[in-house]
């Protein structure tokens, strides 16, 4: 990947550097994770998906040594904050669909109200595999990432999401990038992704 093609956020520059460090969560982590306004919720849902992103942290934190941890939900379901579906990952990656309720949400239902919400140990916004697996996944209706320390993003589909532009635009920023690049080099490109992704209608905050 060209350097003109990456951001030139110093910020940007020293988070990718300390992005490989893992973060323990704590309570004071989980307390802080904000009430968002989610685009196209409702207050309540809104309301629900605070309380869903503290419990990735608070089982991340109890049951899997501050790993990855991913939990799907339907928001049209009755008593969402007590019927989602946990999957228990590494350090670095969660396989979602490892777990047997998340896997038949994602897989099988056509509801639009499916979310999924996973922290992250050690990088604070998305991973590209994060971006590939929401776009190959239309029956998600928003992927959320709560970093260990309680900082929240999340990415949604706008009325003029364009998959074709989305596919393209993933792969100018992955260009050059090859299987053992340095982990600077992948997280800068995802985050040229993520400030370019607005261009094919995904919503990014």
């Amino acid at each position: 990947m060209n350097a003109s093609n990456r951001p030139a956020n110093p910020e940007s520059l020293e988070m990718a550097k300390k992005r490989d460090k893992k973060v323990y969560i704590t309570d004071v982590a989980i307390d802080k994770v904000p009430l968002i306004e989610y685009y196209g919720f409702t207050d309540e849902q809104n309301r629900i998906m605070q309380e869903l992103a503290r419990n990735v942290l608070v089982i991340s934190k109890e049951s899997n040594d501050s790993n990855e941890v991913a939990l799907t939900c339907d928001l049209g379901k009755p008593d969402p904050l007590h019927n989602f579906g946990v999957a228990l990952g590494t350090e670095h990656d969660v396989d979602v669909l490892s777990d047997t309720l998340s896997n038949h949400m994602i897989v099988s239902s056509k509801s639009v109200a499916v979310v999924l919400l996973h922290n992250h140990p050690s990088t604070q916004t998305f991973s590209l595999e994060d971006v590939q697996f929401f776009v190959q996944h239309p029956m998600l209706a928003v992927i959320v990432v709560v970093s260990n320390q309680g900082t929240v993003h999340y990415m949604k589909r706008d009325k003029d999401f364009d998959y074709d532009k989305v596919v393209v635009l993933f792969k100018e920023c992955i260009q050059g990038l090859k299987r053992n690049s340095p982990g600077t080099e992948v997280y800068m490109a995802t985050l040229t992704f993520l400030a370019k992704c607005s261009e094919a209608g995904l919503y990014y905050r």
